[in-house]
């Protein structure tokens, strides 16, 4: 038996095996700072999260809203599956508009500040303001595509509600399934908060039931008005 062969194979596996660690390891903290950085990346997460709820909000109370006001006026169920789609897509560019400009306006004051901060120009009075990174600037890209989709989801159920219900049954249902949509959007938005869940439920049902009222009164008078 050759021991000099021996040895030097036993030395090449170990020294592939410690190697291997060392790979390991360094994926390890490579994917550790990865995550790292990434919770130091706070508020564009929250802007996001601000983004959808309030799309997926607004999206809810707006299209029902639409179509109970449409069906208050007797509109046939083609004009009312019209009119909710339009509202929807109408909707949810708008929101993602008023999103990305917002956003963005934050995002130019924010990268102001970070060079005023890079320049070493802080006065005296500005010293109590919090500093910020990199990581904390605002994109506004993230917020007006979590906006866009959230209204969407959002607005898809009282579109839905109406429009697989029969006449006798289509507003009884869609203001159902906005209230339950609304106390369901509620609870997720005010999961870590605070404040009891059950007040933010109560607010946002208050909201989306007087908007539904007033438009449905509307469209009553419209079309009473129309047939006469």
């Amino acid at each position: 038996m050759n021991f000099h062969a021996y040895f030097l194979t036993t030395k090449e596996e170990k020294f592939w095996k410690t190697k291997q660690i060392m790979d390991w390891e360094n994926k390890m903290l490579e994917i550790r700072k990865f995550v790292k950085a990434k919770k130091f990346h706070f508020w564009d997460s929250l802007n996001i999260t601000r983004a959808g709820i309030l799309g997926a909000n607004d999206g809810i109370i707006s299209v029902s809203g639409i179509v109970l006001g449409a069906a208050a006026a007797n509109l046939s169920s083609y004009t009312l599956f019209i009119s909710g789609v339009s509202g929807m897509l109408a909707g949810a560019c708008s929101m993602a508009g008023g999103e990305y400009i917002s956003v963005s306006a934050q995002k130019e004051v924010q990268l102001k500040r970070l060079n005023i901060q890079a320049a070493g120009q802080l006065s005296t009075k500005n010293l109590y303001q919090t500093k910020i990174s990199e990581l904390d600037v605002l994109n506004p890209i993230h917020a007006a595509t979590a906006s866009f989709l959230s209204f969407l989801c959002g607005a898809i159920i009282p579109l839905l509600a109406i429009s697989l219900s029969n006449s006798r049954w289509r507003v009884t249902n869609t203001a159902l399934a906005m209230i339950i949509a609304l106390s369901i959007n509620a609870i997720i938005g005010y999961n870590k908060a605070e404040t009891p869940v059950y007040k933010a439920v109560i607010r946002n049902v208050a909201v989306g039931v007087f908007t539904t009222v007033a438009t449905y009164l509307i469209g009553s008078l419209l079309g009473m008005t129309i047939s006469a």
